[in-house]
């Protein structure tokens, strides 16, 4: 399976997504990775529908992503995985299987939560996540659509 982006948005599936990323990277294969999505079936059923025709996609958790990238089930594959915050990354670390490198997209203000960039907000929990990534030597980028330059986001979160 060829990994062509780790992406962190809290919208998923969404118009920059499917209008810009799926085309540019061609990506085939969506995984979403988060233990509460798949407990929904109503956003599960959701995202099914903002899906590409042509996409196929997985919602599974942590541990579950883990296990398959390890085995590299999707071989041939040209995927994206897709996560709503970054502790969904830091669990799959925690499972066994880290990332290279994700792109941030957005996520979106909360009650407690920190204006970092323009669409990006981030909460103390989050924050600590990053910086876990950035510890285990995962590369920390913002880039909201393909024609953006794209960023390190590792000085932002205070990593190394």
């Amino acid at each position: 399976m060829a990994i062509v982006d780790v992406r962190i948005d809290d919208r998923l599936i969404h118009g920059q997504v499917t209008g810009y990323w799926i085309p540019f990277l061609s990506v085939d294969r969506i995984v979403i990775i988060d233990d509460k999505i798949i407990e929904d079936k109503t956003r599960v059923a959701t995202l099914k529908l903002g899906c590409p025709a042509k996409v196929k996609l997985a919602i599974i958790n942590a541990q579950s992503a883990a296990e398959k990238l390890l085995a590299g089930l999707d071989e041939g594959s040209r995927v994206m995985l897709l996560c709503a915050c970054p502790s969904q990354l830091v669990q799959l670390a925690d499972a066994g299987y880290v990332v290279e490198s994700l792109t941030v997209g957005n996520l979106s203000a909360k009650a407690d939560s920190v204006k970092i960039k323009k669409t990006i907000f981030l909460t103390p929990q989050q924050k600590e996540d990053f910086k876990k990534l950035a510890v285990l030597g995962v590369r920390l980028f913002y880039q909201n659509i393909p024609g953006d330059q794209k960023e390190d986001f590792t000085s932002l979160v205070g990593g190394l």
